[in-house]
């Protein structure tokens, strides 16, 4: 199946934006580490990181109700390419005095990056349409999953060779070439009536449906205007930005999702660099050397996670509840071994094997969300997510890191697997809230 133009420019432009960031994060850390030599001070760059995502999840709803999609993706690259041009020529001459100004730099373009996250994935199933939809989040995760590996590993090797002036220099570069993509793409046609039949099923043997949100989400919905876009809500900004979260409360199948999300999330941050090295040290009592061992595994392990949901989508359409619950349930077993194991190479298989499992879980769960939400109200609700996504990791880092001091790194993962496995239950006990329909938006009385 051939992915339409609009995907393919949409893929290829947010791959290259994504190599540009993870290249210009670890750029970036090499220089304020070269001015330094502190660990604390190179880590305040992935920590302001953070902090604007957050910030643009909170605000990104206002700006969802005064733009279409495509405007709003062409100018979150637009200030991309400015805002990190500014950030390369004040790294020429910076010092230590200068590290704020650097700091401030990185937190607004992460804030234009916040805007992106939720409108690419709302612009996907727009672009993508029903039938290629699991296999075009596949293929973005495959995306992500390599640009990060050829980023994170072979960065620091182009950072040394080239020098980090030469090496921002490129990134910009990268920038201008997303941007020109970006700025091809088209806003998407929306339906006029609803569509008919299963997204998520290829046959009619699903074990339930989930149909519309609700009376009361479909009767909040704004009118659409002529052209397809959006009229701004009368009912202020305070209103828009929890009309996301409502829409999540209010459907069955969005609230499962965020409810695993947050179970899981409150371990995410037992995968970072800083635990598992802990891990590397502590539990296998290996050299850093097994520490980028490990990264590589994963990564590669997601990789062919990505592939695989590629290649088996209609087997994943059939039963994405299957495939969701399976995916946590095998990710929980074999966490739980790998917190217990001290044989590097069985850590180092578990990591590759793992990598499968949560991809398939991961964009079939992704897809799932797509298509039970109604369509327009997807881009806030997708705001939301980021939002609490970004929120749990940073809890998730502080707890973790508590715990880790106190308890060791073995109980860490242990409480990750446990929580894996809470995943695969609550999953496994609502099969028929993950087996849907698309969430239809009832017509508004005329007047």
């Amino acid at each position: 199946m051939a992915y339409p133009k609009w995907f393919r420019l949409l893929w290829t432009g947010q791959s290259i934006s994504n190599l540009a960031d993870s290249l210009y994060i670890l750029t970036i850390v090499t220089v304020v580490y070269g001015l330094t030599g502190s660990a604390l001070f190179s880590s305040l760059i992935p920590l302001a990181r953070v902090a604007g995502q957050l910030s643009c999840g909170l605000l990104a709803p206002l700006l969802l109700d005064r733009f279409r999609l495509t405007p709003l993706i062409k100018l979150s690259q637009l200030l991309q390419v400015i805002l990190f041009g500014g950030l390369a020529l004040f790294a020429r001459n910076m010092t230590e005095a200068g590290i704020p100004v650097a700091l401030a730099l990185v937190a607004l373009l992460s804030f234009t990056d916040g805007i992106t996250t939720p409108v690419r994935n709302s612009l996907i199933p727009l672009y993508a349409g029903k039938e290629a939809l699991l296999k075009a989040n596949g293929l973005m995760s495959t995306t992500d999953q390599t640009v990060l590996m050829l980023g994170w590993a072979g960065g620091g090797v182009v950072v040394a060779w080239i020098g980090s002036q030469a090496a921002m220099a490129g990134i910009l570069g990268l920038y201008a070439i997303s941007l020109v993509l970006t700025l091809l793409l088209r806003e998407p046609e929306r339906p006029s009536a609803p569509a008919e039949g299963p997204l998520l099923s290829d046959s009619p043997a699903t074990d339930a449906t989930i149909v519309a949100a609700g009376d009361s989400a479909a009767a909040e919905l704004p009118a659409e205007g002529k052209d397809g876009g959006t009229a701004r809500p009368a009912s202020g900004g305070w209103a828009s930005i929890r009309e996301g979260w409502q829409t999540i409360a209010q459907h069955p199948t969005l609230r499962l999702i965020l409810t695993m999300e947050i179970v899981e999330g409150l371990v995410g941050a037992s995968w970072i660099g800083a635990l598992l090295l802990i891990y590397v040290k502590e539990q296998i009592g290996q050299g850093t050397e097994w520490w980028g061992f490990l990264n590589g595994g994963y990564f590669a392990g997601a990789i062919l996670g990505g592939l695989l949901v590629v290649s088996l989508t209609k087997r994943l359409n059939r039963n994405p509840a299957g495939w969701i619950t399976l995916g946590a349930g095998v990710m929980g077993v074999l966490t739980l071994c790998f917190a217990h194991t001290t044989l590097p190479w069985l850590a180092l298989a578990m990591t590759v094997v793992m990598g499968p499992f949560q991809q398939v879980r991961e964009v079939t769960q992704r897809t799932v969300f797509q298509q039970a939400c109604p369509e327009r109200k997807l881009p806030k609700v997708m705001s939301a997510e980021n939002t609490l996504s970004y929120t749990l990791f940073g809890l998730s880092v502080l707890l973790l890191s508590w715990l880790t001091d106190r308890l060791g790194i073995a109980f860490v993962y242990t409480l990750t697997g446990l929580f894996s496995l809470a995943v695969c239950l609550l999953a496994g006990l609502n099969r028929d809230k993950l087996q849907v329909h698309r969430a239809e938006e009832k017509p508004q009385a005329q007047s």
